[in-house]
């Protein structure tokens, strides 16, 4: 009794993929058990796992056949494996090959990329902002603070009211090259398919933070580039027809002031500039470069900065992702920028934490104009893609709620470790109007929290 090839071949929608089971001896009944499992394919998502099952050939039967249901996503991604096994046969002995590995080839083509739409909303937009309209993957249960509400270390109706509440909001999920395989299309792209299988056609939010690492500089080479850009083709591979929101390397401009003319030159010209290219060839992929924040760069020099990474072949940019500026205070600096590249560049803020703005440091002039690390008193801010200001397309949540920034307080976890008692603080602290400093901003509309879960 064995299996008639060492390896079998699926085509993502071909639907049924039939694997044979054949003998040498066909004189009597005997029978095998058989099954399918998976390896770098998950079940039920890329295929339907066979559980171990009997298989009678009947005098005169020389071979059977079993199915292996094949799931389309659409996908255009690596390919991905099974393994297909025979055991506990009886009347007859095993042979070589019982067991067989099943390919399955993710190889839908990459869509035609709509420009004006490319997330594919109905109704589409109309005012040059593509995300209005659009509902996002809420990770819920499976999210940090979904998962921390299980833990012994957090009890009482207040802290599970509070980590509910996060759970079920829509919030960013990041890539990081430091912690992804060199080539991380397979990491990205179960991620993604395991959004779209919990909710259909919602938009994921992503964003990276590869660029900034050790000390400064240290990634702005020729050598790290190649390896860099690489990776970012492998993310690319693995968003392949998926929908994503991307915040692009986090940090990546506002820390670019320590850098020296040529690892500048690096970093904007020869690895973000030629990232975003590659991210956009995407079909349903719309990114957003990091922009700082309002007490980072002159508005000047960081819309030439801007400029020079390729901002005009982006979405546009985003502000605010490590610090905890006032609402009113990054729109008026985002509108600045966008005037200075020309106008109708569209930008979004980070507003996880900065429902009550920054702590100020006492001496901003050795400490930085903000405490970013974990600075207490802090609350959620408002979500919401229909903000009412001319050029912001959103107020979101880029990262999950409630990771540290450091050990650097009594208590603190690593920096993006998930810290329960911080996001409740948050909580705790919310407000989600859009609030800071009554400033001159231009406005196209009112403002409309985001989505049925978010309730105030």
């Amino acid at each position: 009794m064995y299996m008639s090839q060492t390896a079998y071949t699926a085509n993502e929608d071909q639907g049924e993929l039939w694997i044979t089971i054949e003998r040498t001896n066909t004189l009597r009944l005997e029978q095998v058990r058989y099954g399918v499992k998976q390896a770098t394919a998950l079940s039920p998502l890329d295929f339907e796992a066979v559980p171990n099952s009997l298989a009678t050939l009947l005098p005169g039967q020389a071979s059977c056949q079993f199915a292996v249901h094949i799931n389309d996503l659409g996908m255009n991604a690596p390919s991905v494996t099974a393994d297909a096994y025979l055991f506990g046969s009886s009347n007859a002995a095993l042979r070589q090959p019982n067991n067989s590995t099943v390919t399955i080839l993710r190889n839908d083509p990459l869509q035609a990329r709509d420009s004006n739409n490319p997330l594919e909303l109905s109704p589409a937009p109309g005012d040059g902002d593509p995300l209005t309209g659009a509902r996002f993957y809420v990770a819920g249960a499976s999210s940090a603070a979904g998962e921390a509400m299980t833990d012994d270390l957090v009890s009482g109706p207040a802290a599970v009211t509070a980590l509910q509440f996060i759970a079920q909001q829509p919030q960013g999920y990041r890539f990081w090259f430091w912690k992804t395989p060199a080539d991380p299309a397979g990491v990205v792209s179960h991620y993604l398919e395991q959004a779209e299988s919990a909710e259909p056609g919602t938009v994921v939010e992503l964003s990276t933070y590869s660029l900034v690492h050790g000390a400064c500089g240290s990634t702005a080479n020729a050598a790290f580039t190649q390896r860099y850009l690489n990776w970012v083709r492998g993310l690319a591979q693995g968003i392949g027809n998926f929908r994503v929101v991307m915040f692009f390397e986090l940090d990546s401009l506002i820390t670019s002031p320590c850098l020296n003319h040529t690892q500048l030159r690096i970093r904007l010209a020869q690895q973000l500039k030629p990232a975003i290219e590659i991210l956009e060839q995407d079909p349903h992929v719309v990114v957003y470069l990091d922009g700082g924040a309002s007490d980072g760069l002159p508005a000047r020099l960081d819309a030439a900065r801007l400029r020079e990474a390729g901002v005009q072949d982006a979405q546009g940019f985003f502000l605010n992702s490590t610090h905890f500026q006032w609402d009113t205070t990054e729109i008026q600096y985002g509108q600045r920028i966008s005037g200075l590249l020309g106008g109708q560049v569209h930008f979004l803020i980070d507003s996880a934490e900065n429902g009550r703005g920054p702590l100020l440091n006492p001496h901003p002039e050795t400490q930085g104009v903000e405490d970013l690390c974990n600075p207490p008193g802090r609350g959620l801010g408002p979500l919401s893609t229909e903000t009412g200001y001319r050029d912001l397309d959103g107020l979101l949540w880029f990262a999950q709620v409630g990771n540290s920034g450091g050990a650097c307080r009594p208590g603190a976890p690593p920096t993006a470790a998930f810290w329960p008692a911080y996001a409740i603080s948050l909580y705790d602290n919310r407000d989600f109007k859009i609030s800071g400093p009554k400033l001159a901003l231009s406005r196209d509309g009112a403002y409309v929290p985001y989505g049925p879960a978010f309730v105030p």
